[in-house]
């Protein structure tokens, strides 16, 4: 009853007060449903509590993680602007390479692990020179060299929502016409996806605007709830930028889901702040359709990842709120909110995960966590024996995981 009460104070309080949007899109209305009997039914006690392990103290807080486990190593995209290499014998990091921005979504280039591909993209609150760019960079492995290969994207002015373009409708540029006229700046470069072959790159850029970051950078826009997210698809072989959806919410997680012989059919992705997990079909019979496989989520999904059963873990950074709920059906009050300095508002301190199954249609296990033990779980990370959990807090320290056997998956 009490937060019920504090919500409504705050709602009256915004009205009384200027306000000042700065360059925030607002959405229309959005009215969000009960969470899903389905999720709510594996619904777990909290496996933190009681199971966490904290290992490699000198990790700071991290957006993801990768292993390479034949070399028994691993690298985490540090929220100290670091890509951290993580000695798994002897249980040891080091801060190993920066990036001109932020590291943000990590993956492997190849099967032969011999170079990372990093989104990287500024940090709320943190203060860059115009050179350090947000987009798509390459690490090799042994040189510790990094290259930048996508940093501009084409200027194109869409009118629709919700587009999943076909194949042969992609807007589609070559890297090498791209100039001051009809290219922009790379907003923010959050999370990745690799083709089986390594020659295309599928990249999710949560929101386009010209002074965008992640963390607090991105708390507006998730108010705001405007459709400008989009996802892009680097092909290294053409050295061309397509652009594969547009008009999305906050695109953030991704992962391929179906492949044909040469081609990715399908791919999930994560509408973090409009509560839904989406399959768009971008290749194939289906192509240029889309499917919402949840809405209503319980909180904001944020990474994506796929255990060695192809089952899909999705990182619940921040749980659903009353608020948000009367926030998003009442857009006329978000001007009033988006005026309030970022540090007086509610914010929770619960996080947590969710496992579905390989179709990503059914959900296997679902536990929110007291934010106790751990903070901000931004993805789930199965790897061998154990699942690590990514906490994308300034304040933390550790790698962070619990032993696969205490979750139990349903199936």
């Amino acid at each position: 009853m009490k937060t019920k009460k504090y919500q409504y104070i705050v709602l009256f309080s915004l009205m009384s007060i200027g306000c000042n949007t700065g360059n925030i899109k607002i959405g229309n209305a959005y009215k969000l449903g009960n969470v899903p009997v389905s999720i709510q039914d594996v619904s777990k006690p909290d496996p933190f509590l009681s199971n966490l392990k904290v290992n490699i103290q000198e990790l700071p807080g991290h957006d993801d993680l990768i292993f390479d486990n034949k070399n028994q190593i691993a690298f985490a995209s540090g929220m100290d602007g670091w890509i951290w290499k993580l000695d798994l014998n002897s249980n040891s990091a080091t801060a190993w390479v920066k990036p001109p921005v932020n590291p943000a979504g990590l993956q492997f280039a190849n099967k032969k692990n011999e170079s990372i591909l990093v989104c990287a993209s500024r940090l709320g609150g943190v203060t860059y020179e115009e050179t350090q760019r947000v987009g798509l960079y390459e690490v090799n492995i042994k040189s510790k060299s990094v290259v930048p290969l996508v940093l501009t994207l084409p200027k194109i002015e869409i009118s629709d929502f919700e587009i999943v373009y076909s194949e042969s409708k992609r807007p589609t540029f070559e890297l090498k016409n791209l100039n001051e006229t009809n290219s922009r700046v790379f907003s923010l470069c959050n999370d990745l996806a690799v083709s089986n072959d390594g020659n295309r790159i599928y990249i999710s850029e949560p929101f386009e605007r010209s002074d965008a970051a992640m963390g607090s950078g991105a708390v507006p826009e998730a108010i705001g709830l405007y459709p400008h997210g989009k996802l892009w698809m680097f092909d290294r072989q053409k050295n061309t930028i397509s652009l594969v959806m547009s008009g999305f919410t906050f695109v953030d997680g991704i992962i391929i889901a179906d492949h044909s012989k040469s081609k990715e059919e399908s791919v999930i992705i994560t509408e973090t702040t409009k509560f839904r997990i989406i399959k768009a079909n971008i290749n194939g019979k289906k192509e240029g359709t889309f499917e919402v496989l949840f809405e209503n989520l319980p909180g904001l999904a944020d990474g994506l990842e796929r255990d060695s059963k192809g089952r899909i873990w999705v990182g619940i950074i921040k749980p659903r709120s009353g608020l948000v709920n009367i926030i998003h059906n009442n857009p006329w009050l978000k001007p009033f909110l988006l005026s309030l300095p970022q540090r007086i508002l509610p914010i929770a301190k619960k996080t947590g995960i969710m496992v579905l199954d390989s179709s990503g249609k059914k959900a296997l296990y679902y536990s929110m966590h007291d934010g106790s033990k751990i903070k901000d779980i931004s993805v789930a990370v199965p790897n061998l024996d154990s699942v690590y959990f990514p906490s994308f807090d300034t304040s933390s320290r550790g790698l962070y995981s619990i032993p696969a056997a205490n979750f139990e998956l349903g199936e």
